[in-house]
């Protein structure tokens, strides 16, 4: 064979392998495609969620107080991690932040004894933070409680960030409540505008609903959880998920109690977003869609500027700087006590919401005037 044959020869070997190898890579990129969208997560619009409880239901009356707990718990991911979201490198949590979190959040919630929590970001089986269940530590802490979840991040596997893939993640919302729980429904919100492959593997954000027995007063206490989108920037998605929050609230009975509370990522009407050291380009819609939620419906803070009523913590930030969690409610309700409690600046990126609410009893009799002593007649 002629040196020219043999060089012929290896040059087809080559060409073959790279075509082989063209195709096993075509093959593998259509693979991965198919994998993504026959996986993916495609809730309908609305859904029934089923109800747990371990423990019977407390009864709850008209006249009653309600204490309420609100929390967008970071997935029990902890204070000491950047994540590449928020421009840092962590993408995986050591088991060990991940159970001392997830305790300390069981301490808080225990200590403050809410009869309701409306929860976010709870991780229920991603690899992020090692397949941990954290909701059944939530459950325990209020003594067994009815609870429901839904998810709105479900992913097989998310391939970024490409170096290390964050991989399977199971993201949810949670209600807890000691009162009971019942018809609890999964409400899917508006989508980004984004490509579609990366739509497949991104958050389906959500408002979760439920109603609490109350014995005396015909009609349940509605309750809801939501975490709006946080990177849209400006895209519509944000007006859109607001006003679809806001039929929920618009359309209770007048005659029905209700509470609807979350990570709603966006600031309140009138703040300045150019006063922030970071993330201000978040806040990029044209109009604030939060201007669509006040003064119509009611939120427990009486000034959503102040800033002891801010909720959230940059990182390495030991104070928070913005407001971006609300608390909204309605009907038959009226409003005790609301604070934001600091002492949780250690466990997530966003400080816990207490409210206190006196369910109002339309029956319970007016409250008499005081009465007043007539001055003795002078003779």
């Amino acid at each position: 064979m002629s040196r020219d044959s043999g060089k012929t020869s290896n040059t087809r070997r080559l060409l073959k392998g790279l075509v082989t190898l063209a195709f096993l890579t075509v093959f593998g990129v259509v693979g991965l495609v198919i994998l993504v969208f026959v996986s993916e997560h495609k809730p309908a619009p609305v859904e029934d969620v089923v109800v747990t409880a371990s423990k019977a239901p407390g009864a709850l009356r008209a006249g009653d107080q309600v204490t309420v707990l609100v929390w967008n718990l970071q997935y029990s991911a902890s204070r000491k991690h950047r994540f590449f979201y928020d421009g840092g490198d962590a993408v995986h949590v050591p088991i060990a932040d991940v159970k001392q979190t997830l305790a300390a959040i069981q301490a808080l919630i225990a200590d403050v004894d809410p009869d309701i929590a409306l929860l976010q970001e709870i991780d229920r089986d991603s690899k992020r933070t090692a397949f941990i269940d954290q909701l059944p530590p939530l459950v325990e802490a209020m003594e067994g409680a009815a609870h429901a979840s839904a998810t709105y991040h479900r992913a097989a596997f998310v391939p970024k960030p490409f170096d290390n893939p964050l991989g399977q993640v199971d993201m949810n919302l949670g209600l807890i409540s000691k009162p009971g729980l019942a018809n609890v429904q999964r409400h899917q919100l508006a989508l980004m505008q984004e490509h579609r492959l990366v739509q497949a593997l991104n958050l389906k954000r959500a408002l979760l609903t439920g109603e609490v027995p109350i014995t005396n007063l015909g009609r349940p206490m509605g309750i809801g959880s939501t975490h709006l989108s946080a990177f849209s920037y400006g895209d519509g998605t944000l007006e859109k998920q607001v006003a679809q929050v806001a039929d929920w609230m618009a359309t209770r009975p007048e005659s029905q109690p209700w509470i609807l509370a979350g990570d709603f990522n966006l600031l309140p009407p009138g703040d300045d977003k150019q006063r922030l050291s970071s993330e201000r380009d978040l806040y990029a819609d044209d109009a604030n869609p939060m201007e669509a939620l006040f003064p119509r419906f009611q939120e427990v803070c009486a000034d959503p500027l102040a800033p002891e009523h801010r909720t959230y913590l940059p990182f390495g930030e030991a104070e928070p700087d913005r407001k971006i969690d609300y608390v909204f409610y309605g009907g038959p309700l009226k409003l005790i006590e609301a604070e934001v409690l600091r002492e949780a600046s250690h466990i997530s990126d966003h400080l816990p919401i207490r409210a206190v609410f006196e369910i109002v009893d339309p029956n319970a009799p007016d409250e008499e005037p005081p009465t007043v002593e007539e001055p003795p007649a002078e003779e």
